[in-house]
């Protein structure tokens, strides 16, 4: 059985670091997605960031969005080699 309250620590968690990162070097845009992906996840029947490292599954979201949003392609202007440049 899932442990509601776990879940929805550990979903704020996720929440409150990808939405720093995002302030920091994304924008409102990526932030807003990745909160929005999070919040889906406990639908389903596991909830996959209940177990492993935390920062490993912040980490994946804003890479798994970048990387279908053209984050990481150099000839788009805010690309990852741009923006921490």
């Amino acid at each position: 059985m899932r442990d509601k309250v776990l879940i929805e620590e550990k979903m704020q968690k996720l929440i409150e670091m990808t939405a720093g990162f995002c302030d920091e070097y994304l924008d409102e845009e990526y932030k807003h997605l990745c909160e929005k992906l999070i919040r889906k996840v406990p639908h389903k029947r596991n909830v996959p960031f209940l177990s492993g490292r935390i920062e490993i599954w912040a980490a994946a979201i804003v890479y798994a969005l970048g990387s279908i949003n053209f984050l990481f392609d150099q000839s788009f202007e805010n690309s990852v080699p741009k923006i921490v440049r």
